[in-house]
């Protein structure tokens, strides 16, 4: 007998390196450098809580970000390490020194970080001139009591507090107290200034190696990022190298898109159209032939061979050469594992105990749904494991050539990435056609970084590294013993977990949900250009129109009435994507009275 085909399984270990880096693989790895909390966000996602569901990857390979990740956290640790005990050193010579070192950074640390919380608020608080004056305004207020402290031990004590010692009125601009204490004054600023030269050192030489390293992630780069020391580590990354070509994800929170963008954005268009199939029922009656059956899998089969057929069968020049089609499984990663009832209350008697999606032996989320599993899950609508269609145009960019093939144009490379999610579903005698799209904009401008380094000399990655981190070099001091402090907590958390932790397959309820997706984490918050809105919304109504149709030809050919599809399409297509000027209150846009619906993201215009 041949051998069944398991409905859930793990994806097979594939070598992930060894190639030329795709561009956003680039960019993430820079992305796990340049953006702390970025890195922090993978390292706990994938590497200390190892039993999450992974999010499919499109377009890069996540194996070599979480290297980059944890090697950036070594090379921070170094460095927080450095200032620190450059700190402790100047303490131990000079504790006055040491104190204004520290009471500078804490200042500086202040200062960056309420002028980047106005930049985040955007508006008038993002320019320069409030800016200066809101932040000119909280140092004066944090100075008063200090002040005000000062001038009351200097009452109190009668002219003798600390503060009278190295100055003390004379007249009216007042005279250094004596020769002792101006010599006393002039170590404690010399002292100053070198435990400040080998913090600000100790900075630099951290940026500047990390600089080395993302020269070294250049366009058509194989570079290989150093492996972990920890053979637990490696082999979770052997996991996640399998795990992010599957087509299972368990979402922990609200998104079941997770990869696709944020369903909060602007860019989320969804609309459903309802057909009763039995329609054509009654002219049966006059002599016509019944409506046929209609089967959502072979539906979907059909509706997949037309969409594959835009990226397929055209002229080169024609083809959408970044389409990609798969199903896509989803379920909540809070998954039930208690000794239960098959059916609602009891009927038939089985029990069963576990979940489907979670590998008992393992203790983590299958990835790959066979082909029986999916078609046994698209003909029950009313579980709580849905499939969808999953559609992703990736846009790469064409190459511009004339009628004799010679280049008129090279190809620029775009990474904005559309996904679309098509829901099919027979029930009640009736069609329920779910569809749900949505953009990611480009990863963030400050991470392509790496297209520039490898034209750098060694003398210009110095003088970059001196120009962009002037205030953040002064605010490690105060910074510094905190981020290594987190960081070693994180680093015994991360060993006491993997030795003391409970299997999850142990509790009657876990969440193996992914929380995360890498590429939302590093994406811009909006389009830089309006020509890529555009593209997002061509993209759009050319998968919605060929849906569709697909759909209304595969019911046609069954004798199924779809006068009522076609009045719902019609309102759906002809709907806009985009809306230039003006706003939408509310996201819920009730269209027609025919079944069909749409919610649509709509932003404010920018003033």
């Amino acid at each position: 007998m041949a051998k069944t085909e398991p409905y859930f399984s793990h994806m097979p270990v594939t070598s992930s390196g060894g190639g030329v880096l795709q561009h956003p693989t680039r960019y993430l790895c820079a992305a796990a450098y340049l953006d702390e909390a970025f890195a922090r966000k993978l390292i706990k996602e994938f590497v200390v809580e190892d039993h999450r569901g992974v999010v499919p990857s499109f377009g890069f390979d996540l194996v070599p970000v979480i290297k980059h990740a944890l090697r950036a956290r070594r090379m921070r640790l170094v460095r927080d390490t450095a200032i620190v005990l450059a700190v402790l050193a100047g303490a131990a010579v000079n504790p006055d020194a040491a104190s204004a070192v520290l009471g500078l950074s804490m200042l500086v640390a202040l200062v960056m970080k309420l002028s980047t919380a106005m930049v985040r608020l955007g508006g008038v608080w993002a320019t320069w001139p409030i800016r200066g004056l809101t932040i000119g305004g909280v140092i004066v207020l944090l100075s008063l009591p200090l002040l005000l402290l000062g001038l009351l031990l200097n009452v109190v004590s009668g002219g003798s507090s600390p503060y009278s010692t190295y100055w003390q009125p004379e007249g009216p601009a007042g005279v250094l107290a004596d020769d002792a204490a101006s010599g006393d004054g002039k170590e404690t600023w010399l002292a100053a200034l070198i435990v400040l030269g080998a913090m600000i050192g100790a900075h630099l030489a951290y940026r500047y190696a990390v600089y080395r390293t993302l020269r070294e992630l250049g366009p058509g780069s194989t570079a290989v990022p150093p492996e972990p020391i920890s053979s637990r580590v490696r082999t979770l990354l052997e996991r996640v190298s399998a795990a992010q070509r599957g087509n299972i994800t368990l979402y922990s929170q609200e998104n079941p898109f997770l990869g696709s963008g944020d369903i909060g954005s602007a860019w989320v268009r969804a609309w459903s159209i309802a057909l009763e199939l039995d329609r054509g029922r009654a002219k049966s009656l006059g002599g016509d032939r019944e409506p046929g059956e209609v089967d959502p899998v072979e539906l979907h089969r059909y509706v997949r061979e037309r969409l594959v057929a835009m990226r397929d069968e055209p002229p080169p020049n024609e083809r959408i050469g970044g389409l990609m089609v798969d199903w896509h499984v989803v379920a909540r990663g809070e998954c039930v594992q208690m000794r239960r009832p098959v059916e609602p209350a009891g009927a038939g008697g089985l029990m069963y105990e576990g979940h489907p999606l979670i590998d008992p032996k393992y203790a983590v989320p299958y990835s790959r749904a066979g082909k029986r599993a999916i078609e046994a899950i698209i003909r029950h609508p009313q579980a709580d494991i849905r499939c969808y269609q999953r559609v992703t145009v990736a846009t790469q960019g064409q190459a511009i050539k004339d009628a004799d093939g010679a280049v008129v144009a090279p190809a620029r490379y775009e990474d904005t990435l559309l996904s679309a999610f098509l829901y099919l579903a027979v029930e009640g005698r009736m069609l329920y056609a779910q569809f749900v799209v949505n953009v990611i904009p480009p990863i963030r401008e400050e991470f392509r970084i790496v297209d520039d380094l490898p034209a750098y000399g060694e003398g210009m990655l110095l003088m970059r590294a001196l120009r962009e981190n002037g205030l953040q070099t002064l605010s490690d001091g105060v910074l510094g013993p905190f981020r290594l402090i987190r960081a070693l907590w994180e680093l015994a958390g991360e060993a006491w977990q993997a030795w003391t932790g409970r299997r999850p397959t142990e509790f009657l309820r876990y969440d193996y949900g992914a929380r995360i997706s890498v590429r939302e984490e590093a994406a811009e918050r909006d389009f830089p250009t309006f020509m890529q809105t555009l593209d997002a919304d061509k993209y759009t109504t050319l998968l919605e129109r060929r849906i569709n149709e697909a759909v209304l030809d595969y019911l046609q050919a069954r004798g199924i009435d779809v006068t009522a599809y076609r009045e719902q399409a019609d309102i759906v297509l002809n709907s806009p994507f985009i809306m230039s000027g003006g706003s939408i209150v509310g996201s819920q846009i009730a269209v027609g009275g025919a079944g069909s619906r749409i919610a649509q993201k709509q932003s404010r215009p920018k003033s």
